[in-house]
C-alpha cells in the first residue's frame, strides 16, 4: 500500500505539472497556427516528421537504458548502473553526432529544389543532438523516480516554448518557429545540467564493448519496435504527403495536435508506472506478481479516457470556429481520429509486459502488419472512395483498434489462455468506447452550426458537455468500484497534505 501511495503521489505531482505544460503547449499551438497559414504548418509538420526519424539513429540505446536502469536500481547494483549510464551516453552521442554531420554535409552536396525544406532540416539537426542529451537526462531521472526535476523541466520548457515561438514566428515566420524549437530544447538542457547534478562520463576511448553488445541486443529490438510504432503513428502524415499535399497536411495538423495533447494524459501516468513495473519485475522476475500493475491502468484508461475524448469532440468545433477559422476543414478529420486515441491509450501496458518478457520481436511483427493494413486502407479510402482527410482519419482509427486488440490479446494470454476470460476482458475495456459513441451521436456532437456570436454558440456546447458528463457517470462509478481509484487518490492526497508535499 505504501508503494501505491508513493506511486500516486508521483503520478499526481508529475501529471499536474504536465497538465500545466500541456495547457501552455496548446496555447502555443493555437498561437502558431494563428500566425502561419495551413501550407506553412504543413511544411513544419513535414520537417518535424524528418526530425522524428533522424533522432532514431541512436539505435535503441536509450530504450535499453529505459529498461535496464530501473531493473538494476531494483537490484541495487550501483556499479552496473554507472557503467550502463556512461556507456549509453557515449554510444548515443557518437552515433547521433556522426549521422547529423553526414546529413548536414550531404545537404550541401546534393541539389534540392525545395530550399525551405533543406534549410529547415539543417536547423533541426542541431535540435536532434540537444534533444538526445535531454532524453538521456530524462531517462536517468525517471529510472531513479526523480520526477520533481522532470516536472520542473517540463513546465520551464513549455513557458520558454510559448515565448520563443510567438516572438520568433511573428518576426521570422517558419524559420523563427524552427529556431524557437531549438532554443527551447537548449534551455531545457541547461536546466537539466545544473538541476540534476548528474554528469555523464564520455568513454569513447575506453568503451566496454561487451556491455555495448549486451545493451545493443536489448535495445535494438526496442529500437526497431519504436521505429515501427512511430511509423504507425506517422503513417497518416506520410500518406497525406504522398496522396494529397502539404496544405491538406496543414489542415490535418488540427487532428494531430488535439489527438497528441489528449493522449498525453495516459502517457504521463504511464511514465510514472513503467519504471516501477520494471523494478517490480526485477525484484521478483514473476509476471504473476506484477499482474495488478498490468491490469489496473488498462482498466482505468479504458473507462476514463473515452470521457475525455468525448468532451474534446464536443468542444473542438467552436474552438476552431472562433480561434482558427482557416483550419475549419480539419475539424471532421479530428473527430474521427480522436476515436482512435481511445485505443492508443491502451497500448502501453501490454508493451511494457512484452518488453519485460523480451517479446519485442512479436510486437514488431504485429506493428508491421498494422502499417501495411493502414497503407492499404488509406489508399483505398482516399484514392478509390475519394474521402480525402476523413478517409485518412477513419483508416487510422480502424488501424489503432485492430493493433490494440491484437497486442492486448497477445499480452493477456500470458496470464490466461481461456477464451471466455479473454472475451470478458475485451467486453469490459471496449464497452466504454461503445457507450460514449452512442452518447455523442444522441447529443448531435457531429452536426454543428454557428451563428457568429460566440456567447450564443457557447451555451449549446456547455449544455451538451454537461449532459455528456452526466451520461458518463455510470462509467466512472463502475471504474471506481473495480479499481478503488478514488480511495487511492484520497489516501495519496491526505499523505501529501500531512507531509507538505516535500517528499520529492
Amino acid at each position: 500500500m505504501n508503494k501505491t501511495k508513493k506511486f500516486l503521489n508521483d503520478a499526481i505531482f508529475y501529471s499536474s505539472s504536465n497538465i500545466i505544460s500541456n495547457i501552455l503547449n496548446f496555447i502555443t499551438g493555437i498561437a502558431v497556427r494563428r500566425l502561419l497559414q495551413p501550407v506553412l504548418m504543413g511544411f513544419f509538420s513535414e520537417i518535424m516528421l524528418i526530425f522524428e526519424y533522424v533522432r532514431y539513429v541512436q539505435l535503441g540505446f536509450i530504450e535499453a537504458l529505459d529498461k535496464e536502469l530501473p531493473y538494476f536500481y531494483g537490484r541495487k547494483d550501483v556499479e552496473k548502473i554507472e557503467m550502463i549510464k556512461n556507456t549509453g551516453f557515449s554510444v548515443c552521442l557518437a552515433n547521433t553526432t556522426i549521422a547529423c554531420l553526414i546529413i548536414f554535409i550531404v545537404s550541401f552536396i546534393v541539389r534540392f529544389e525545395d530550399k525551405l525544406l533543406v534549410n529547415g532540416i539543417r536547423i533541426v539537426l542541431i535540435m536532434i543532438i540537444l534533444r538526445l542529451i535531454s532524453s538521456l537526462y530524462i531517462t536517468l531521472s525517471r529510472s531513479h523516480n526523480n520526477f520533481s526535476i522532470i516536472s520542473k523541466y517540463t513546465i520551464l520548457s513549455a513557458f520558454a516554448d510559448l515565448i520563443f515561438k510567438v516572438i520568433l514566428t511573428m518576426k521570422f515566420g517558419l524559420y523563427g518557429l524552427l529556431w524557437a524549437s531549438v532554443l527551447t530544447v537548449a534551455l531545457g538542457l541547461v536546466y537539466f545540467y545544473y538541476a540534476s547534478k548528474v554528469r555523464f562520463k564520455l568513454i569513447i576511448l575506453k568503451l566496454p564493448y561487451a556491455e555495448i553488445s549486451r545493451l545493443f541486443k536489448i535495445g535494438f529490438p526496442l529500437f526497431i519496435l519504436g521505429f515501427v510504432a512511430m511509423t504507425l503513428q506517422n503513417i497518416d502524415r506520410i500518406m497525406i504527403l504522398r496522396l494529397l499535399d502539404r496544405e491538406q497536411l496543414g489542415y490535418y495538423t488540427i487532428a494531430l495536435m488535439v489527438s497528441a495533447y489528449i493522449i498525453q494524459l495516459p502517457n504521463l501516468i504511464y511514465a510514472v508506472i513503467f519504471p516501477r513495473f520494471y523494478q517490480a519485475y526485477g525484484e521478483s522476475e514473476d509476471i504473476v506478481a506484477v499482474k495488478g500493475i498490468f491490469m489496473k491502468p488498462i482498466f482505468i484508461f479504458a473507462y476514463l479516457f473515452p470521457i475525455l475524448t468525448g468532451i474534446t469532440i464536443l468542444c473542438l468545433p467552436i474552438l476552431v470556429e472562433y480561434i482558427l477559422p482557416s483550419y475549419k476543414r480539419g475539424v471532421h478529420p479530428a473527430h474521427l481520429l480522436l476515436f482512435g486515441s481511445s485505443f492508443i491509450a491502451l497500448l502501453n501496458m501490454p508493451g511494457y509486459l512484452l518488453t519485460a518478457l523480451n517479446k519485442q520481436i512479436y510486437m514488431v511483427i504485429i506493428a508491421v502488419f498494422a502499417i501495411i493494413f493502414a497503407v492499404v486502407l488509406n489508399y483505398g479510402l482516399v484514392c478509390k472512395l475519394h474521402l480525402g482527410l476523413s478517409g485518412i482519419a477513419v483508416s487510422m482509427s480502424i488501424t489503432y483498434f485492430l493493433y490494440a486488440t491484437v497486442l492486448l490479446t497477445y499480452a493477456f494470454r500470458h496470464y490466461t489462455k481461456n477464451l471466455f476470460d479473454l472475451l470478458k476482458f475485451f467486453t469490459q475495456i471496449y464497452f466504454p468506447f461503445i457507450w460514449i459513441s452512442i452518447c455523442l451521436a444522441a447529443l448531435g456532437a457531429f452536426s454543428y452550426k454557428f451563428s457568429g456570436i460566440i456567447l450564443k454558440d457557447l451555451i449549446p456546447v456547455l449544455y451538451k458537455s454537461l449532459a455528456f458528463i452526466v451520461l458518463c457517470i455510470p462509467l466512472i462509478l463502475y471504474c471506481n468500484r473495480k479499481t478503488k481509484l478514488l480511495a487511492l487518490f484520497k489516501n495519496a492526497y491526505a499523505k501529501n497534505v500531512v507531509t507538505g508535499g516535500s517528499r520529492l
